[in-house]
């Protein structure tokens, strides 16, 4: 692991720390866990970070995928 120092405002370190408490995690592990969900997911496109994002209402979209992608064939 690499060492770093980063420079935050009152107000950021205020709450950047409020919400390490609230998650029972230490300011630096917020910190590296706000880092890793900017960066793009590795070994895949920036999309993926969209994967699940969007919701039908239809419980078997994934069985008419295709349909719902590229829509419904003629």
């Amino acid at each position: 692991m690499i060492r770093t120092q980063i420079s935050l405002d009152e107000h950021e370190y205020a709450m950047a720390k409020s919400a390490a408490q609230s998650l029972g995690i230490s300011l630096a592990e917020f910190v590296r866990r706000a880092v890793r969900e900017a960066l793009p997911p590795q070994g895949a496109g920036p999309w993926m970070r969209f994967a699940g994002f969007v919701e039908t209402g239809d419980a078997r979209s994934s069985q008419s995928i295709d349909g719902i992608v590229y829509g419904q064939k003629d």
